[in-house]
């Protein structure tokens, strides 16, 4: 039996950080956050999820409601969006080899299904699978490996996230960790993960590599 990858969706597939910057600064007019300009992007990238969320002002408590209404508005804008330059070929690659790939994110299904329809990559993919715990993404991977009935040592993740490395390490699954999605490179190398590629082809070479 071959290895499964499973990948994170917004960042890592698909390029959406203008339009998630865009929509989080029309809810930070709405409920009165700090919003997001463009100078600030780079030092943003270099903090985790939680010192975000302080260092913009939004309450923790709030955060759910937020990303319930920021999914609706991402669905509205979805025909915007593009796929990571690189990444649909790497997904075919996958494809021909028989390779067995899912995608798991905090995005909502119908997002992701709607964008992968859009980009002609519906059949890409074995599952969809929305994590709802965004501060414990360990969570939904663990319920994934129970479902399928695989060892940690039998996936690979692969996202652009400190979060997304610290979920895998909390269940010894190995991450590729990507460079061009919402976290900075020295942040991710913070977290120690298995593996770090700066673009897409070198994301492939070190998947074939592992499996």
């Amino acid at each position: 039996m071959g290895k499964h990858i499973l990948f994170d969706f917004d960042g890592t597939l698909v390029d959406s950080r203008a339009l998630l910057v865009k929509l989080y600064n029309e809810m930070a007019v709405q409920h009165r956050f700090r919003p997001i300009r463009d100078q600030d992007i780079a030092f943003l990238r270099t903090l985790s999820i939680t010192e975000r969320v302080q260092q913009l002002g939004v309450p923790v408590l709030q955060i759910p409601k937020l990303i319930a209404a920021g999914r609706q508005l991402y669905q509205e804008n979805i025909r915007a969006l593009q796929i990571v330059p690189g990444m649909k070929e790497v997904v075919a690659k996958i494809s021909a080899q028989g390779m067995r790939s899912s995608i798991l994110s905090s995005n909502s299904t119908g997002n992701i299904r709607l964008f992968l329809k859009n980009n002609k990559l519906d059949s890409a993919f074995k599952e969809i699978i929305s994590a709802k715990h965004i501060f414990g993404k360990h969570h939904s991977i663990l319920k994934v490996m129970k479902q399928w009935g695989v060892s940690p040592s039998r996936m690979i993740y692969v996202g652009d996230e400190l979060r997304d490395i610290e979920a895998c390490k909390k269940l010894g699954v190995p991450i590729i960790a990507v460079t061009w999605g919402y976290d900075d490179s020295r942040l991710l190398l913070s977290g120690k993960p298995d593996y770090l590629v700066n673009s897409p082809s070198e994301l492939f070479k070190t998947l074939m590599a592992l499996t």
